[in-house]
């Protein structure tokens, strides 16, 4: 890790920043808990939202770290303005944990956050986002003899749909969720853990921990490691999350450690 580190120092010191950025993302994401990676990436990050994200990994890891919080402190306290460029060559990046940004946008009627025009669904708090027009029926002429038969029918095909559709339901229900959309995937990994725990232990929501974005961590593979404190039963449950398109998640571990 301290190779690829060096490596981005130079790109950054040579003025190569997009170069040197994307070496700082490979670096903080094999090392998560490095300290100094994130410091890296926070002089290359794009704008005030990245910075204070990468600032709140430095507390996660280093608590004590003065400097750090007072420049947490001072990006949250002062007005939004665009940031200023740094000097040297500059190439704006994609924001972390972002799609790239397409021809068109629009804003999600749920959430608030910015997505794709196309897109089905958002991408932040995965809900449906497209107005579904309402379909006006046809009048048609029918007679009304021989019609006992097709009621019948159609009641058949129906009851034999509901029965599928709660069998595909069932499936897999305590492995699946997709929690109260949240304002990004820390927060509803977190919320995601609760319901699980709730599912799987038969323990209420209400009694956990509220979110603590130093209780989620990304892991290398792509997963989500998230800790929740529940301070009655004097048990901190961990789960392991793979976060799965359309805002469901998939639990492949759960576990308890008694205080």
């Amino acid at each position: 890790m301290d190779d690829l580190l060096q490596q981005g120092i130079t790109a950054y010191k040579a003025g190569k920043r997009e170069e040197a950025r994307r070496i700082f993302i490979a670096a903080v994401k094999k090392t998560p808990d490095s300290e100094r990676a994130w410091g890296w990436m926070y002089q290359t990050s794009g704008n005030d939202k990245e910075r204070m994200y990468c600032l709140k990994q430095m507390l996660r890891i280093n608590p004590r770290n003065e400097k750090t919080s007072q420049l947490l402190n001072q990006l949250i306290e002062q007005p939004p303005a665009p940031a200023a460029p740094p000097p040297g060559p500059v190439i704006e990046p994609p924001p972390l944990h972002t799609e790239p940004t397409r021809a068109a946008t629009r804003k999600c009627p749920h959430c608030g956050e910015e997505i794709r025009l196309e897109a089905p669904r958002c991408s932040y708090c995965g809900r449906e986002v497209n107005v579904r027009k309402a379909v006006s029926p046809q009048k048609t002429k029918t007679k009304k003899k021989n019609l006992i038969l097709p009621v019948i029918s159609i009641i058949i095909v129906v009851g034999a749909c509901v029965v599928i559709y709660s069998l595909l339901i069932n499936v897999g229900k305590d492995l699946i969720v997709q929690p109260t959309p949240t304002r990004n995937p820390q927060e509803s990994a977190w919320y995601a853990c609760t319901l699980f725990v709730q599912k799987q232990m038969k323990v209420a929501v209400i009694d956990a921990q509220r979110y603590n974005p130093n209780g989620v961590m990304f892991l290398d593979n792509g997963d989500y490691r998230v800790d929740v404190s529940y301070a009655k039963l004097n048990t901190t449950y961990t789960c392991i999350l793979l976060d799965h398109a359309g805002g469901n998640w998939e639990l492949k571990s759960l576990g308890a450690t008694k205080k």
